[in-house]
């Protein structure tokens, strides 16, 4: 049963397609010895060009490490199964001893893959190990990645134990006859995955004595639900990711379900780092979207997101803007600025002074200062509240260019000025909003 059981995984979940180089990860515990014995016996049935295994002494355990090392000689000896051994040296260094023994043992699967030129790696993660996942990770607080726990299948690691308990690997052991060895710490509440199995487990047994099948029917729901929300975060990135930024309006977000709105933002951070977001730092986005008004948030790993101008974006953490100031003296002139380009030329443009006044003083270019205020004619404004009505987003505005003469502000772009008379010859201004090419869809 234990056989055809494992074998059904393999075929349902795709696991290890035929004639593929097979690499076993065997620490001599119950659930890998099983796994390496059924995959011998299914060598066949699953049509494999090769099969070894890969042993990693984490050198935590003195004594034990060197007798686990020991123990999986001798087995893949008897068994005829070639063996992959290596010692490594965990630093738990800011994140803890099981955490770095796991990225040591990763690294090392990794690295003999590559060398052996195999296919994939088989992992003897059972459906216990899946109900103890799920409920660390609920205990914690997570979404439902961390509900629906780990995958049958992940890029090149496979896990064909996935629908058997940890029962039914101990009573194949005993039908078997086949050694296998205890890690002592394994009995040890301190670490809290075996709080959850030693402590736990047992008592929702006694509610459901077929807990992982449960568990197990919860993650594949699970996987469905995740597959249907990764195909509708995808079709919503194509549209609004670009140019390494994400932009979406907030009246498309405000119309997504909320948990959408949650994996796009995450799907967003993903793409564009390739790294995660956490929970508190997602509710924090969403609670700006609901508001709506003028936002900027750190996300860490050199992005920060902004709601501005009816948009909610992921851009990359930039300096600020240099202050900038340029004397424009003679004509025509052509001044860059981080918005666009002004063109000085006589009469033509918005006017802006006499040429016999340009002559003697010259005009100057430069971005906004705090407390400026716009020649309206008769009266001033603070340019504030004009960009303010002009809607030009926040983060746009220390990038805009202010002319100025005499100490007095003449002309800003995209702000609503009088209509100026002034009879030829006249120095004018015209503006060409400078056209990012890499402006995300969705603008």
């Amino acid at each position: 049963m234990f056989k055809e059981k494992v074998l059904s995984t393999c075929q349902k979940f795709n696991l290890i397609p035929p004639g593929s180089k097979l690499l076993v990860a065997l620490s001599g515990g119950p659930d890998s010895v099983a796994l390496l014995n059924v995959l011998l016996e299914l060598r066949g049935e699953l049509q494999l060009s090769s099969l070894a295994a890969v042993h990693v002494n984490h050198q935590l355990r003195g004594a034990e490490s060197e007798r686990d090392e020991r123990f999986v000689k001798e087995l893949c000896g008897q068994l005829g199964v070639p063996l992959f051994t290596e010692r490594v040296t965990v630093n738990p260094k800011g994140k803890g001893v099981e955490a770095a023994a796991r990225q040591e043992r990763y690294r090392v699967f990794d690295r003999v893959l590559r060398l052996w030129k195999g296919d994939y790696v088989a992992l003897g993660h059972t459906a216990s190990d899946l109900a103890e996942t799920v409920l660390l990770n609920l205990a914690k607080g997570t979404g439902i990645r961390g509900l629906r726990g780990f995958l049958p299948k992940r890029d090149r690691y496979v896990r064909p134990l996935f629908e058997v308990t940890r029962r039914e690997v101990e009573e194949y052991l005993e039908l078997k006859g086949l050694p296998y060895i205890v890690d002592s710490s394994n009995l040890s509440t301190d670490f809290e995955r075996n709080l959850i199995r030693i402590e736990v487990v047992p008592r929702l047994r006694r509610l459901n004595p077929r807990f992982e099948e449960s568990v197990l029917r919860l993650t594949s729901t699970l996987r469905g639900i995740e597959f249907f929300l990764n195909s509708q975060v995808e079709a919503l990135l194509e549209r609004f990711t670009a140019g390494g930024h994400f932009c979406a309006p907030l009246e498309e977000l405000l119309k997504l379900p909320e948990v959408l709105q949650g994996e796009l933002l995450i799907g967003a951070v993903k793409r564009l780092t390739g790294k995660g977001l956490s929970f508190r730092k997602v509710e924090k986005c969403l609670e700006l979207i609901k508001k709506g008004s003028f936002a900027r948030y750190s996300l860490g790993n050199g992005l920060t997101f902004v709601v501005d101008a009816g948009r909610a974006c992921i851009l990359p953490e930039q300096e600020g803007l240099k202050p900038f100031e340029f004397r424009v003296t003679d004509l025509p002139a052509e001044i860059e600025t981080p918005s666009g380009v002004l063109r000085f030329s006589l009469n033509r443009g918005y006017p802006l002074i006499p040429l016999k006044k340009f002559k003697g003083q010259g005009i100057i270019v430069r971005n906004r200062k705090p407390g400026d205020r716009v020649d309206l004619g008769r009266h001033t404004r603070p340019l504030k509240k004009l960009l303010n009505e002009a809607k030009v987003p926040v983060l746009e505005r220390d990038g805009l260019p202010v002319v100025e003469f005499g100490g007095r502000v003449l002309y800003v772009p995209f702000v609503s000025l009088p209509r100026r008379e002034l009879p030829q010859p006249f120095v004018g201004v015209e503006f060409e909003e400078r056209k990012s090419s890499d402006s995300p869809a969705g603008d």
